[in-house]
C-alpha cells in the first residue's frame, strides 16, 4: 500500500541490459590493459635500442697506493662519447649495502673516441686511506653519439640520466 500521491516506480532494466553493461565495461578494461602492456613493451624496446652504445662504455678503478686511483674509461663502440664525468666512490667495508662514500671531486673528459680508452688518475681526499682490499665503485655519466645522456654505476646497466 502506497500512501504517497506520487507513484514510486523504478525501472531497473532487464537482466540482459545488465549483462550488456557489465560486458562493455569489462571489454573497455581489457583494451586499456592491452594498450598499457603494449606501451610498456615499446618503451622497453626503445630504451634497449638507445642503450646499445651506452652498454659498450665502462669504467674500472684500480687502487695505486693509499691515495691514488687509476680509472680506465673504455669506449668499445664505434662512435665517440662526450662530456664524460667520472666519480670514484668507496664501498664501506663494514657495511657493503650502505651508501658509497665519495673519494674525490668528479673528473671530466670532453671526448673519448670510438674503440679507445682514457686513463684518469684520481687523488683521494686526505681523510681516506685506500687499501688493496677496498671496493671502489665508479659512477660514470656521459653523452652518447645520438645525444642521449647516460649514467652507469660500476658494472650495472646504463640508465638514462635525468
Amino acid at each position: 500500500m502506497n500512501w504517497s500521491p506520487i507513484q514510486d516506480v523504478v525501472d531497473w532494466g532487464s537482466v540482459p541490459d545488465w549483462f550488456g553493461a557489465v560486458g562493455s565495461i569489462v571489454s573497455v578494461l581489457f583494451v586499456y590493459v592491452g594498450l598499457r602492456r603494449e606501451i610498456r613493451a615499446r618503451r622497453s624496446d626503445d630504451l634497449r635500442i638507445r642503450a646499445t652504445q651506452a652498454r659498450l662504455v665502462s669504467a674500472v678503478a684500480e687502487i695505486r697506493g693509499t691515495s691514488v686511483l687509476r680509472v680506465a674509461v673504455a669506449n668499445e663502440s664505434d662512435a665517440p662519447v662526450l662530456d664524460v664525468v667520472v666519480l670514484a666512490r668507496l664501498v664501506p667495508p663494514d657495511d657493503p649495502d650502505g651508501p658509497p662514500i665519495g673519494l674525490a671531486a668528479a673528473k671530466q673528459v670532453r671526448r673519448i673516441p670510438g674503440r679507445d680508452s682514457h686513463d684518469l688518475f684520481v687523488t683521494v681526499a686526505a681523510e681516506h686511506r685506500l687499501r688493496t682490499v677496498d671496493t671502489v665503485l665508479v659512477d660514470l655519466t656521459f653523452t652518447d653519439h645520438d645525444g642521449n645522456r647516460w649514467h652507469r654505476v660500476g658494472a650495472g646497466q646504463p640508465e638514462p640520466a635525468g
